[in-house]
């Protein structure tokens, strides 16, 4: 039965829960802070961040705050692209931003021109300790084929992709699993301001199991073998998308859902990732 301590171990042995918070777009900061503190006082113990978010520090301070030990929580933090040149540097200027020595899992973040050979320094990374477990993210299967073409020797232990209903990836989770890759979802509601709560299937199976529907779509992953990591800066939403373990869907229930796949990405094509404006992308900054 799955419960909130619920983890997914990975090809090298690492466990990582199956819930966590995510932090994109959290501001640095206050909100942050307290996000990351809330939730592990809630039970959940996984947290993810990234460079590019510019809340590290925040996460690092969230983290401090809640007294949970270090060796219990599942951090993971990714590399950008400014820094895929030189990975030693991105992890290490990481750890210092969230006051750490390791992370957990450490993800290149989106397979940005370079990504092949950047994966073959996380593997060294990886090796010495700095982190648990390394994967990648926004990758389709043939971006795993060019790690292997490219001498990797080490299958990335997770994929972090976007993976809703509306995108629900079945053959890509097909592939992953086959070749025991966790597949963990970003946007698992369906991606900010284009939510799936009310959809009349989710809104429907949520009013017979009396749950919200963001949990429907959280317990939908769930079952289907994918890490979820919901984001939220609000008390009562990080609770909520906690409590996942009192119903179960249905096979029919499940069927329902996965008919609302429509290939729907709402994020950026990974193939055309190079094509997505500068001026798009936040700037990577540093926190007070």
């Amino acid at each position: 039965m799955l419960n909130i301590n619920s983890a997914f171990k990975l090809n090298n042995g690492v466990e990582m829960p199956l819930l966590g918070l995510g932090v994109f777009r959290a501001p640095a900061g206050d909100e942050a802070r307290a996000a990351v503190r809330t939730a592990l006082e809630y039970g959940y113990r996984h947290i993810d961040t990234a460079r590019i978010y510019c809340n590290e520090k925040s996460v690092g301070r969230g983290i401090r705050d809640s007294g949970v030990k270090r060796e219990d929580i599942f951090v993971t933090t990714k590399l950008w692209r400014t820094d895929f040149q030189q990975p030693r540097r991105g992890l290490e200027e990481s750890l210092e931003r969230l006051g750490l020595d390791y992370v957990d899992l450490y993800l290149l973040h989106w397979p940005f021109t370079g990504f092949a050979q950047a994966y073959l320094e996380l593997e060294k990374l990886q090796r010495e300790g700095l982190c648990r477990a390394i994967g990648v993210s926004n990758f389709k299967i043939h971006h795993f084929e060019a790690l292997k073409q490219a001498g990797a020797e080490v299958m990335p232990q997770v994929n972090q992709t976007e993976c809703h209903p509306a995108n629900a990836e079945n053959e890509l989770l097909a592939w992953c699993q086959a070749h025991q890759v966790a597949l963990e979802a970003y946007s698992p509601l369906g991606g900010q301001g284009r939510l799936l709560v009310a959809d009349p299937v989710i809104s429907g199976i949520a009013a017979y199991h009396q749950v919200s529907g963001a949990q429907v779509l959280l317990r939908w992953n769930l079952q289907r073998g994918v890490i979820v990591i919901p984001k939220s800066i609000h008390p009562e939403r990080i609770l909520v998308n906690s409590q996942l373990y009192d119903f179960e869907l249905t096979d029919a229930e499940m069927q329902a859902i996965g008919k609302l796949d429509r290939g729907d990405r709402r994020g950026w094509d990974p193939d055309r990732i190079e094509d997505r404006p500068a001026d798009q992308w936040p700037v990577p900054a540093e926190e007070a």
